[in-house]
């Protein structure tokens, strides 16, 4: 059995469910085949019952993150961490940690890479896009536009690291909003000129219905605009906001960070006329350094305002 046969049955197999105090949230194979693959791992192992009971779909999500290229290792790395944290006790935990290893070397195995890790495949010239050396397509770890922009990826980090650019007008690039709304863990700090796209707004009232802690810092005048979704949102969900508070000034900032480690960012505001009409530009990554300067300035902004 290869390393893809193990993965894929580990999460879409038969096992018999073990009793524990932990209460399984449930996970739809749609709501999973939205996901980002972190946070399908994360949430699948968080959600076991829900995909063994919808086993081959869960496991055609994962087959296609696989097909995509994306690096085993790292998937062995994300399954390690989610299983520590859902452990009961040291024994589990200790459990988790070493069947994680194997799956490690395995895949480290399979790749045909030794003991200095994973080894992303390098392009054999300079005009090879990230896509065509790994063989990775529209759902892969580097997406392209619908316009066929080429990604290039970042090497400050390793492989897993990604930067993703959108454009709008466009339905597809306004689904990677979503998805990344959707992918929001723990926390979803929002600083945006104004929201207006009901759509939107659902996906953060989603995020707060889940136990996710969203904040959202906006223009103190778009906030009375017709269809601002911002106050709703606060009255409905008690999701906490702050304005600028200043008419001679705008709070022209756009951007989001989910769990402090990925960004969304550039010039699209949450409306519809930008879903629809505008031409926009947005950078998506998960870079360490930036997640954790954007995240600073959340918080200046937060504490100023």
């Amino acid at each position: 059995m290869s390393f893809v046969d193990i993965l894929t049955a580990c999460l879409g197999g038969t096992s018999q469910q073990q009793s524990s105090g932990r209460q399984a949230t449930y996970l739809s194979a749609d709501e999973a085949s939205h996901m980002p693959l972190e946070a399908f791992l994360q949430r699948s192992l968080e959600s076991a019952p829900s995909a063994l009971e919808q086993g081959g779909a869960f496991a055609s999500i994962f087959q296609r993150h696989l097909q995509s290229g994306a690096s085993t290792t790292h998937i062995a790395q994300v399954i390690q961490g989610e299983l520590v944290r859902l452990a009961s006790n040291n024994a589990d935990k200790a459990t988790a940690q070493w069947a994680c290893q194997l799956l490690t070397q395995c895949a480290q195995n399979a790749a045909g890479v030794g003991a200095g890790g994973y080894k992303p495949p390098q392009a054999q010239s300079q005009s090879q896009s990230y896509a065509q050396v790994t063989g990775s397509g529209s759902n892969g770890e580097w997406e392209m536009h619908e316009k066929k922009q080429r990604q290039q990826p970042a090497h400050s980090q390793g492989s897993d690291v990604y930067i993703r650019s959108y454009f709008f007008p466009s339905e597809e690039s306004f689904g990677k909003l979503i998805e990344f709304l959707n992918s929001a863990k723990h926390t979803l700090d929002i600083c945006v000129f104004n929201i207006t796209d009901n759509d939107v707004a659902r996906a953060i009232s989603n995020a707060k219905k889940r136990g996710v802690e969203v904040r959202i810092v906006t223009d103190d005048e778009q906030l009375k605009c017709k269809g601002s979704d911002v106050e709703r949102l606060s009255d409905q969900f008690g999701i906490p906001f702050k304005t600028d508070n200043d008419p001679q000034k705008f709070m022209h900032s756009k951007f989001a960070v989910i769990d402090r480690r990925a960004v969304w960012a550039g010039s699209y505001n949450w409306t519809v006329a930008a879903r629809r009409s505008n031409n926009e530009a947005v950078i998506c990554t998960n870079d360490q350094a930036t997640a954790k300067e954007f995240s600073d300035e959340f918080e200046r902004l937060w504490k100023m305002f």
